[in-house]
């Protein structure tokens, strides 16, 4: 029988085992974190929003089941509250309208530090420009990318906490990395 490490976490917070469930935290923390900042953009908020989420997981845990990852169940209750605070703070939201500085003038501008010396791209700077261009594609496109690509989420798991149907993520999916080539075409880059 194989153990699952989060759901032995769970059992011992439950039984009021403190460390625990802080055990629990620092396994999921930069990964929630990561998720966060990048759907909402500030950095503030991100803090605020990933210490809502463990407040959340703590107040919740006892209606976890133990039949599913806990993974897969957390994520969907930080998936919520990330998508309950966008909504709510819509305006600040900003589209690939925006007027912002382009990609191609962040890697060409004077800040940009090259690692190797010579002017291609370093690693750290195309994950730089890759990352600002998902930064400003649509919310909806944005989670798909980030619960794919970032948290290495498989499309049912996606699926669960989306509630979405996994062809519609599919296809989201495909559509966000149609976006993201376009904008790479317009800043003169190959895609």
């Amino acid at each position: 029988m194989i153990v699952d490490e989060d759901q032995v976490l769970i059992k011992k917070t439950l039984q009021g085992e403190k460390k625990a469930f802080e055990e629990l935290m620092r396994k999921y923390e930069k990964r929630i974190f990561s998720f966060v900042i990048r759907m909402v953009r500030n950095e503030e908020v991100a803090i605020d929003l990933t210490q809502d989420f463990f407040i959340k997981i703590f107040t919740v845990l006892d209606k976890y089941n133990f039949e599913f990852k806990f993974s897969t169940w957390a994520y969907r209750i930080c998936y919520n509250l990330v998508i309950d605070h966008i909504r709510k703070n819509q305006s600040q939201v900003n589209s690939l309208d925006d007027d912002s500085i382009s990609s191609k003038e962040m890697l060409s501008s004077e800040n940009v530090i090259r690692h190797d010396g010579f002017n291609n791209l370093s690693q750290e700077e195309t994950r730089l420009y890759i990352w600002q261009m998902v930064e400003n594609i649509p919310t909806k496109f944005r989670e798909l990318i980030l619960l794919r690509y970032v948290q290495e989420l498989k499309y049912e798991e996606i699926a669960e906490i989306t509630e979405l149907p996994v062809g519609t993520i599919k296809n989201r999916i495909f559509k966000a990395k149609e976006i993201l080539k376009k904008e790479m075409e317009k800043d003169g880059l190959p895609a």
